[in-house]
């Protein structure tokens, strides 16, 4: 439901006041979020800050939690069952592909989880619902961050020890950070309808975090698109995520191929179906926040 836009009149008294339907449209909406930006920073830091409160370690756990499936998968698929990274290290190679990944990953269960989080703001004031699902994407981004920072620290590392260095620096690297953008995207697009869902059933968001396990394995991110068979490789491009994460790999390693006919029908599902969350969410919001 669209607020109420309340002006003073003009031509009658000094008390009294003309209240009329707020003027809708995207530009407007985007006008309204500029207008409570600071509010997207405040759920920002709030969400941030909510990884670690209350804990004894504080902190420490932004870093030991995005660490540790890193040192495991590696062990465990580069190691043991010894799968191929195109010429790359494989801890890099995996850590290259589950940066994006988890930029995604993270992004969509934190936004699917936004709205029911701030159920209690969201019935005492009024401002833009739609910064809610935006700013809950903050919490990915520190995990990215910390993601490239991994993955700087360990080329470093095999360049002193080796004298190869592995990352493709370069120009290539805004690819890298438009494949970033891409993901996030992603997790809102989807997220727009989840997180509405959410405050209805509340099992959603155990369902999608069920799911997205048997997602990661239908994208490229522990093995290189090149082991898939090339009559296959169609079935793992209908999967948008696929032509992100593989993006992101060529960008910043230089390896496979950048997937552009796939990349392209990506962006195209991803704004079709972010169109369609951004007003699926603006017709359903006012619902669900009555209904938490």
């Amino acid at each position: 439901m669209a607020p109420e836009a309340v002006r003073a009149s003009a031509a009658g008294a000094p008390d009294a006041w003309s209240i009329e339907p707020a003027r809708a449209g995207a530009v407007e909406m985007v006008r309204e979020l500029w207008r409570y930006r600071r509010l997207l920073w405040f759920f920002a830091i709030e969400g941030i800050q909510g990884m670690y409160a209350g804990t004894s370690l504080g902190i420490f756990w932004l870093f030991a939690r995005p660490l540790f499936p890193i040192l495991i998968g590696s062990f465990v698929f580069g190691s043991l069952l010894e799968v191929p990274s195109d010429g790359v290290p494989y801890f890099l190679f995996f850590l290259s592909g589950m940066s994006v990944w988890m930029l995604f990953d993270r992004s969509l269960l934190w936004v699917t989880r936004s709205m029911d989080q701030q159920r209690n703001l969201l019935k005492k004031l009024y401002f833009p619902r739609l910064l809610v699902p935006i700013s809950a994407v903050s919490r990915a981004l520190v995990y990215f961050f910390i993601y490239m920072a991994l993955i700087i620290g360990t080329a470093i590392y095999i360049f002193v020890n080796t004298g190869r260095w592995y990352l493709a620096v370069g120009p290539g690297w805004l690819v890298a950070i438009g494949a970033s953008l891409m993901a996030i995207l992603s997790a809102l697009a989807i997220g727009l309808y989840t997180c509405v869902l959410q405050t209805k059933y509340k099992d959603v968001r155990f369902g999608l975090r069920y799911s997205m396990g048997f997602w990661m394995y239908l994208t490229p991110v522990i093995y290189p698109i090149s082991q898939v068979p090339p009559n296959l490789r169609w079935v793992i491009y209908l999967n948008p995520m696929a032509s992100v994460v593989e993006t992101f790999k060529w960008s910043l390693l230089g390896v496979g191929q950048l997937p552009v006919v796939p990349l392209l029908s990506a962006m195209l599902v991803v704004t079709i179906v972010g169109a369609g969350g951004v007003r699926y969410f603006l017709n359903s919001e006012a619902a669900s926040v009555d209904d938490m």
